[in-house]
C-alpha cells in the first residue's frame, strides 16, 4: 500500500462534491469545513460544480478529473457523500 505524503501548510487541497452541490444550499457547514482546512495553513481549492445544486454528472466528473490531475493539489476531499455520486461513472465499459 502506498501512502501519499500529508499536505503541509501552504499545500493546495481540492474540495469537490461528487454526488451533488449541497454546499450551495447549505453554505454554513461548508464554510466551516473550509475554515477548518485553512486553520493549519492549507489552501482549499473549490471546483466549479462544488456549490452548484443540480450540476450535471459530467460537470461533477470534470471536477474530479481536474482535482486528481492538478499537480499542485496534494489531497482531494469530498464535501459530501451519497449514492448520487455513482452518476459520475461511465455507464458502459470501453471495448
Amino acid at each position: 500500500m502506498i501512502h501519499p505524503p500529508k499536505p503541509v501548510p501552504g499545500g493546495r487541497v481540492a474540495v469537490v462534491s461528487p454526488p451533488t452541490g449541497l454546499p450551495g444550499l447549505f453554505p454554513l457547514p461548508f464554510e466551516l469545513g473550509l475554515r477548518r482546512l485553512r486553520e493549519p495553513g492549507l489552501d482549499p481549492v473549490e471546483y466549479p460544480a462544488t456549490r452548484t445544486a443540480g450540476a450535471t454528472p459530467a460537470a461533477r466528473a470534470a471536477d474530479l478529473h481536474a482535482a486528481f490531475t492538478d499537480p499542485d493539489v496534494k489531497a482531494v476531499i469530498a464535501s459530501i457523500g451519497g449514492d448520487d455520486q455513482i452518476e459520475v461513472l461511465p455507464t458502459s465499459t470501453p471495448s
